[in-house]
């Protein structure tokens, strides 16, 4: 008897070790795909140092690419650039494997400075009184979806592939929140047309897109994008609008291709109804690059609260969604 158990325990241990080797090179292969795939991770986001609120680099328009940088006035008599450089960046993945399918949970946590300046627009020089830099910690969530498909020419008869993803969600604070984002066609007119993508707050976290079935957007069409917030205040009152936060539209795949869009509550340029917390704008679809019919990107959706932001001590509060698209060329 004692022989048996004795067996019996180094079959067991002998089990676990495999199984547990197993998932590490389950884990291994996984990491790989995160990291090869183009529409997943942070690139993009970054803008290392401030920028014009609206710009664009790198990214093939009408056969070219863009390299120039549009001024947008804040308050009277200066403009402001805004933009953080990324110091620290941190990716943990949590793995659950159940058979022929996984669930990566990744949670990204960055640190870094955002940079504030302002120009005198008469003079062109910096106003130092109201320029400043501020240290921010922000974090984010999403989950990827993991399918094994055949493949004879594997060892395994099987390789794991990518198959679907939820929004990258996260932010800094509890004082702004984004609760919606649409995305229509634009008419010849001018105007709002067919309802394209629409994604809402509740469930966002657990909204699997298909990675084959992305958002895909014609290059070098116009699309209005329209984006709901809340603001629990209390919202900027210098401003004779009334309008407490910006919303921007952040897209790209790296440092040498990204841009931003500004969208407003103004009630001007696409946008209703002033000060109705949904921020308007219209985007032009760049091109895929150079090369290439169709090519993914990332977009990172994000409001700022300018009660907060802009005050050199008054803290760094952000709501941010990350969903990728495709760009295809007509």
């Amino acid at each position: 008897m004692k022989k048996i158990s004795l067996i019996s325990m180094l079959t067991l241990i002998l089990f676990n070790g495999c199984t547990d080797q197993n998932q590490i090179n389950i884990e291994t292969t996984l990491l790989a795909l995160l990291d090869s795939d183009d529409v997943l991770g942070m690139d993009g986001f970054d803008t290392n140092g401030d920028v014009e609120l609206d710009f664009e680099t790198g990214l093939e328009i009408s056969g070219i690419a863009k390299t120039f940088s549009d001024t947008l006035a804040y308050g009277e008599g200066y403009r402001i650039r805004f933009g953080r450089r990324i110091t620290d960046r941190n990716r943990t993945v949590d793995f659950d494997v159940d058979g022929d399918t996984a669930v990566g949970l990744v949670t990204y946590s960055l640190n870094g400075i955002l940079y504030v300046k302002a120009f005198d627009t008469t003079v062109h020089t910096q106003i130092d009184s109201i320029s400043f830099t501020k240290e921010f910690s922000t974090s984010f969530i999403r989950k990827v979806r993991f399918n094994q498909v055949d493949n004879p020419n594997s060892p395994e008869g099987y390789d794991w592939k990518v198959n679907a993803l939820t929004p990258l969600v996260g932010g800094s604070g509890h004082k702004v929140a984004i609760s919606s984002i649409s995305i229509y066609e634009l008419t010849t007119t001018m105007e709002q047309g067919e309802l394209l993508y629409q994604f809402n707050a509740d469930g966002i976290g657990d909204l699997f897109i298909d990675r084959e079935a992305l958002p895909n957007f014609t290059a070098f069409m116009p699309y209005v994008i329209e984006v709901y917030v809340t603001n629990s205040g209390p919202e900027l009152n210098s401003d004779s609008t009334g309008v407490g936060e910006w919303v921007l539209k952040n897209y790209g795949r790296s440092f040498e291709m990204r841009g931003r869009r500004h969208l407003n509550d103004k009630g001007i340029f696409l946008d209703s109804v002033i000060n109705d917390n949904i921020h308007t704008g219209g985007w032009r679809a760049h091109g895929p690059g150079f090369g290439f019919q169709q090519r993914g990107f990332r977009s990172f959706f994000e409001t700022v609260d300018l009660a907060t932001i802009f005050v050199d001590d008054g803290g760094y509060n952000t709501s941010v969604w990350s969903i990728p698209y495709r760009i295809q060329r007509p």
